[in-house]
């Protein structure tokens, strides 16, 4: 699941496609609550399903040009782009034809979260998160494995687990229905299909009714192909922090009565940098001393027993020695990455990181000054 990072699979053809079943749910209102368990995704999932075949309810809503791109105020719609509404209004979130409008509707700086952690149903929600509805499985950990965060204190408890989007399973069973129903090939098979002369909207309902079975019935085993490790810290008066992929977050209000978890998340901030942070951006620079051992094809994957490292390697390599673990949202490593967006604007890198230590434009001197601000950076 990363911001990640939402994307909307492009599909096969569906044509001369026989009856299929209806999906046994209700229709119930949309959006639902987010779901707090994988048993409950798949009804989750179904009702996405069921609201983009009501944004696309009859021939004359059905954009048959799609060209990639689905404009808010548009009042016809691709298949992919029904999809991609109802995926946005599933997590409660407004298709808005304006785009300052809905850039005005922050959503709370802090996020409720509720979680069970009992063996027998353990499953939670924070509701809407980095516009991702992620369900949760957590249990209470012996330490954090991605790296002490701070040298004078140590957490009073820990839990982990995963989180995933509960969104998951549509973007994840969408290709399959269409390999179990399909006979016809498209590359770019979504767009493809939508604009093909040959389909017709029948094939487009029957498309429908097809992936909200899949999701009702595969939806709970789906949300294992899009799980992310999550660590959350708990020190005095119910304080800490969670690590999740999309950054380090403070966490406070922390409160567990039986097998209830209870706490808030700040979205707003992201966790600043400690002084262990700046001792691994202090330890990088020593690693990253001569071209000759500077990694210029970086692929983001670290042998241990590496020669020759890229930034982000010579940072995860710091970050092991240093803390004894490696997570690629520490603080540390984002504090690099804003400083390399702040030099690269303008440019249109993929991975920030990989791409300006590939960039043949970058030179030793810059990794050296890189490294150099971002220490200085740390008070």
């Amino acid at each position: 699941m990363h911001p990640r990072r939402r994307f909307f699979i492009l599909l096969a053809s569906l044509p001369s496609i026989g009856p299929i079943a209806q999906a046994q749910v209700s229709h119930a209102t949309f959006p639902a609550p987010p779901p707090r368990t994988k048993g409950t995704v798949g009804q989750f999932d179904a009702g996405i399903v069921q609201r983009a075949a009501e944004i696309l309810a009859s021939a004359s809503q059905w954009n048959r040009t799609d060209t990639g791109s689905c404009p808010r105020a548009a009042t016809t719609y691709s298949i992919r782009c029904a999809l991609k509404r109802a995926v946005v209004e599933g997590v409660g979130m407004t298709w808005d034809a304006k785009p300052a409008a809905q850039a005005a509707r922050q959503p709370p700086e802090r996020v409720d979260c509720s979680m069970d952690v009992a063996e027998e149903h353990r499953g939670g929600s924070c509701g809407t998160l980095w516009d991702e509805a992620p369900v949760f499985i957590l249990s209470r950990a012996n330490a954090i494995t991605s790296g002490v965060w701070r040298a004078d204190v140590r957490p009073r408890e820990v839990w982990a687990g995963t989180m995933a989007d509960a969104e998951s399973p549509v973007n994840y069973e969408a290709p399959r229905v269409v390999e179990l129903i399909s006979t016809r090939k498209y590359s770019a098979r979504l767009i493809e299909f939508n604009n093909d002369s040959a389909i017709t909207f029948k094939d487009v309902q029957a498309f429908f009714r097809a992936l909200e079975d899949r999701v009702l019935s595969a939806g709970a085993a789906d949300l294992d192909q899009a799980t992310d490790g999550v660590e959350i810290e708990i020190y005095a008066e119910g304080t800490g922090l969670i690590r999740t992929y999309n950054g380090w977050y403070p966490v406070s209000g922390f409160v567990a009565q039986g097998s209830t978890l209870r706490f808030q998340i700040d979205t707003a901030h992201h966790v600043a940098p400690s002084a262990l942070d700046r001792e691994i951006l202090q330890r990088a620079s020593t690693i990253m001393t001569a071209d000759s051992v500077w990694n210029r094809a970086d692929d983001r994957k670290c042998a241990p027993a590496a020669a020759t490292w890229s930034i982000y390697c010579a940072v995860e390599k710091a970050e092991v020695e240093v803390t004894g673990g490696f997570h690629h949202r520490r603080p540390a490593m984002e504090l690099v990455r804003e400083i390399v967006d702040e030099r690269t604007k303008g440019k249109s890198y993929q991975h920030r990181l990989m791409d300006y230590n590939n960039d043949q434009a970058t030179h030793l001197d810059d990794v050296r000054s890189l490294f150099a601000e971002a220490i200085a950076r740390i008070r």
